[in-house]
């Protein structure tokens, strides 16, 4: 795998049942703990996303200079795991999975603050729980929607956005998901403007919004730590290295 100056953000098919030739080579580059803590998943789909989602970090960290097996992982105060060793491999990554859909972005060679989600397009949701977690602008946003179809996939859109930003700048759900709100949702490139005036930083936000795959939705989010440091993200398929 050659070194780009782009974010890559690869894509695997995860099995829903029994593990596939993926989840095999995935599972020969986990460590004994992840192993163990892979054992420990009673739904398959669930074990095989663990193990896919470990496997792959593991092997585009590595860009084929590094064991996979041998990277060690340590977590920050709110649970955003990073790599602390090998120095070499160590670079802005990060990992989300749905049902069927592993995703693992990396940063290559910059310095960028980096988060990705995604979900299934067939997921159910409830209005419910945007009026509860999201801003206000995004509720009117919603409502708005021709159909019930429409609906269900514009709030699958904000809340990838909204997971991929809070995995970003690892703070998870302590961050309140309506301190912060989106902007031109509907296209590739929505923008994000800070409601609470505690997340104002220097950092350039980027967003793209995606269907890696059909049937799915994720979300890019890339806050530059200089100015003018506009990041190309390039998708690709995991299956690919195999």
């Amino acid at each position: 795998m050659e070194d780009s100056p782009s974010i890559q953000v690869w894509h695997a098919g995860s099995s829903s049942s029994e593990p596939g030739v993926l989840e095999r080579c995935c599972e020969n580059w986990l460590s004994q703990d992840e192993r163990v803590r892979a054992d420990r998943f009673r739904i398959p789909t669930s074990r095989n996303q663990h193990v896919v989602g470990r496997g792959m970090a593991r092997r585009l960290l590595g860009r084929e200079r590094i064991d996979p097996s041998i990277i060690t992982f340590a977590i920050e105060k709110n649970g955003k795991p990073y790599v602390s060793q090998p120095v070499q491999a160590r670079c802005p990554f990060n990992i989300a999975h749905t049902d069927g859909l592993v995703m693992c972005g990396i940063d290559n060679h910059g310095d960028n603050l980096l988060g990705v989600d995604v979900e299934k397009l067939d997921r159910r949701t409830d209005p419910a729980l945007a009026k509860r977690y999201f801003s206000r602008p995004e509720i009117d946003f919603l409502e708005n929607c021709s159909s019930e179809t429409d609906q269900r996939n514009t709030f699958l859109r904000i809340w990838t956005l909204k997971e991929a930003f809070i995995k970003a700048i690892g703070t998870g759900l302590q961050t309140p998901l309506a301190d912060f709100t989106f902007e031109n949702i509907d296209t590739p490139n929505p923008q994000i403007r800070m409601l609470n005036p505690n997340l104002e930083s220097t950092n350039q936000w980027d967003f793209l919004s995606i269907e890696p795959r059909p049937g799915y939705i994720a979300a890019v989010a890339i806050g530059a730590k200089a100015a003018g440091q506009n990041a190309e993200v390039t998708l690709r398929r995991f299956e690919d290295l195999l």
